[in-house]
């Protein structure tokens, strides 16, 4: 008599075992370090997923990779944050991000399988009451599985690749936040940041406790691999101080 496991256990067993694997792959894929440098802030993380695409995307999974794409100290809060909410939590910015099912435009082919989503991100810096960026995002998934005997594909599955990719192509700006570290007038040494080049304009939102200050603004005026040289008007007021915050300067619109 065969001790063997029949089929369709064998496969049930095989399936479980490659969806745990590939979860605890992605978490740690998540949890890595990503490879620009966390920005010294503190984020209010808002984020709901509508209850028709809440059987394609859990809200635990959602929070989770809006909160890696963030790059930053992400405080979770489930739904849509308010201003009071952010100055609660001790935050210096909010981003509200839902998660909804995208209807398919008449006439547009409906990918086998493929689940279509997106996203409407706000960032609004809690001190100035700005809203520093805004975009809205579209989602396919990957399609579900439909090899007989293959593994049932899961949430993780379906948006580990999409997601991730979709959101890098609208980089956060919190990584190019800096702070103060030192000052010779007319002169200021920041923190560098990914991508900073001469001539960068940026600001000065708040003092070294977190407290709204200026905008005090200043321009790159040299690159020093890990720190940046930055000029500021004497005339300005309040003056640059060590600790104190900076960010982009919003582009003037025409």
């Amino acid at each position: 008599m065969s001790g063997s496991i029949p089929p369709a256990t064998l496969t049930a067993v095989l399936s479980a075992r490659l969806q745990a694997a590939f979860l605890v792959a992605l978490l740690l894929a998540c949890g890595a370090p990503a490879s620009a440098r966390q920005a010294p802030v503190r984020v209010l993380v808002g984020t709901q997923v509508s209850d028709s695409a809440s059987a394609s995307m859990p809200p635990q999974l959602w929070g989770k990779l809006v909160a890696d794409y963030v790059n930053a100290q992400a405080i979770p809060f489930n739904g849509t944050p308010k201003l009071d909410d952010c100055h609660k939590a001790g935050a210096d910015f909010m981003l509200d991000a839902p998660f909804e099912l995208r209807p398919r435009l008449p006439g547009m082919p409906n990918s086998s399988g493929r689940v279509a989503a997106r996203t409407h991100l706000v960032i609004t810096n809690c001190l100035t009451e700005t809203v520093a960026q805004d975009v809205a995002i579209n989602f396919d998934s990957d399609p579900a599985s439909q090899n007989e005997g293959d593994f049932e594909s899961s949430p993780q599955i379906t948006w580990s690749r999409n997601v991730p990719a979709a959101l890098a192509k609208h980089p956060v700006f919190f990584p190019r936040v800096s702070r103060v570290l030192s000052l010779n007038a007319p002169f200021a040494t920041i923190d560098s940041y990914e991508g900073a080049k001469i001539g960068d304009v940026l600001r000065i939102y708040a003092d070294a406790n977190r407290r709204k200050k200026g905008p005090v603004y200043m321009t790159v005026s040299a690159l020093n691999g890990k720190t940046l040289d930055v000029f500021f008007s004497q005339a300005a007021s309040p003056q640059p101080a060590a600790g104190d915050f900076v960010e982009p300067a919003p582009k003037q619109t025409p």
